[in-house]
């Protein structure tokens, strides 16, 4: 079934869940894998293998073995309407059960592939399980993409084990977090369960031990010098290696890729991106506050609100990007700001944006690729979490690498239910915060530190370079035996 050829490029399979925030690191990673020799092949449905298809098709041209395997995702089966294939792309919230159903049953599609083109190794999203047991009886090792880091892991790891959580009063009281090493708070209210509708700590806490059985190794998508006490403490708590081969949007270059990056089918992407661009040329170093809150976040009307005036009386130019395209008129941003302001609906170049020199930090949501791409480019971030996992990534950032500072916020939204949830940081907080992030030394020291420890990661010899061929020497040796 397998050569035994060490000479052989290892033929690897990577397959994302279908949203931005999963499948774009995924994407890299593939390209990343391709550039150190494998034969990568990424696993997209047709209309994300169309967003993300240009740098794949760039890399396959210049010579790297990898490419795109479009899926037709069965949404007609699972009663989804409409052509949607990203969740970012779901007109609305209750499109999220169809959704996720005819994600599952991609399961018989991705088996059959496995099947009539076996592969060495599969770089599975750990939240489509069903990728981890797949085609079963071929044997093929799985590797598990875990979509964040080893800090959040090991606290979500401990929550489910040991529910400190259960044995405070209030969601507001603050608990420790036991077994790590640091001493991490945090509250009921900050934490993922709490922002996830019918969460269930068992179905989470089974799920968990099924993909570390099924899993050889961990995927990582970070570094030595953003985490390396988590990736060791999460090694040994599991039991499984963790190939820490980070932070792979680095594998884009300055052209192209950089630029379509998540949006290279779309019409208008490019000159989305050069009008962008265009606006930062116009700033001063380091005196725009870049404001984005990944492809999933959906504010009320009220806090689009609170949150627009903060950033008109901050005094700071920005570039504020909002997701949702079906958002509601905004205030009269421009006019309140004295046209220090830039709105763009839907997208923009992210980590384009973030290497720009007109950039002086970063207001995020703090999902794990906003947290990497601000690290690789050295730019502190305000930390705004809204749900996930997203609270425990804050603790990281603000209170381990002092990368960043707090907005304030105490709670997250429900996601689905994000009107009901009203305001949770209000005018004068974002305006207070972006002024004392744009203006602290410290921190944008300690964020430049840490953008020089991204690069070094990644280069000849760096921890992520070693751990890139770290991976690849385990298939390889696993392909030599059979499995």
């Amino acid at each position: 079934m397998w050569s035994s050829d060490d000479a052989a490029p290892p033929r690897m399979y990577f397959i994302p869940f279908p949203t931005p925030g999963h499948a774009l690191p995924m994407s890299d990673l593939a390209r990343l894998f391709a550039s150190r020799g494998a034969d990568a092949t990424l696993v997209l449905t047709h209309a994300n293998a169309a967003r993300l298809g240009g740098p794949v098709a760039r890399a396959a041209a210049s010579g790297l073995g990898i490419r795109v395997h479009a899926l037709p995702l069965p949404a007609e089966a699972a009663g989804l309407r409409g052509g949607h294939e990203s969740a970012d792309d779901l007109p609305t919230r209750e499109d999220a059960g169809p959704f996720a159903v005819a994600v599952d049953l991609l399961a018989p599609l991705f088996a059959d592939l496995l099947r009539r083109h076996p592969a060495d190794a599969v770089v599975f999203d750990g939240v489509l399980p069903w990728a981890a047991t797949a085609a079963p009886e071929l044997g093929i090792p799985r590797y598990a993409f875990t979509g964040t880091g080893c800090f959040a892991l090991s606290v979500q790891r401990s929550l489910l084990l040991h529910a400190p959580q259960e044995r405070v009063a209030s969601p507001t009281e603050p608990f420790l977090v036991p077994g790590l090493p640091d001493a991490v708070r945090l509250t009921r209210s900050r934490l993922a369960e709490a922002t996830l509708p019918g969460a269930d700590s068992r179905e989470f806490l089974n799920r968990m031990f099924d993909i570390e059985r099924a899993t050889a190794g961990w995927v990582v998508n970070s570094f030595a010098g953003l985490e390396e006490r988590y990736m060791e403490h999460y090694e040994k708590d599991t039991g499984k290696p963790v190939y820490a081969v980070g932070p792979v949007c680095l594998v884009n270059s300055d052209g192209d890729d950089v630029l379509e990056r998540g949006r290279g089918g779309e019409t208008g992407a490019a000159a989305e991106a050069a009008r962008v661009l265009g606006w930062l040329d116009t700033k001063p170093a380091r005196s725009v506050v870049y404001v984005c809150f990944g492809s999933l976040t959906r504010f009320p009307r009220e806090q689009v609100a609170e949150l627009g005036m903060g950033l008109a009386d901050s005094g700071a130019n920005f570039v504020w990007v909002i997701g949702d395209k079906s958002a509601p008129p905004l205030p009269d941003v421009d006019a309140a700001a004295g046209g220090r302001g830039l709105v763009v609906r839907g997208w923009a170049p992210q980590v384009a944006v973030l290497r720009h020199a007109a950039v002086g930090a970063f207001v995020t949501h703090c999902g794990w690729g906003a947290v990497t791409e601000a690290a690789a480019a050295g730019v502190p971030v305000v930390t705004w979490p809204v749900f996930a996992e997203q609270f425990y990534n804050e603790s990281l950032v603000v209170g381990i690498t002092g990368t960043g500072v707090g907005a304030g916020a105490e709670r997250g939204y429900v996601w689905g239910g994000e009107e009901q949830g009203g305001v949770v940081v209000g005018r004068e907080k974002v305006s207070e915060r972006v002024r004392a992030a744009m203006s602290d030394e410290g921190l944008r020291r300690r964020a430049g530190e840490m953008g020089e420890r991204a690069r070094r990661a990644v280069e000849v010899g760096g921890s992520s370079y070693e751990a890139v061929g770290a991976l690849l020497d385990d298939v390889r040796r696993r392909r030599r035996h059979g499995a």
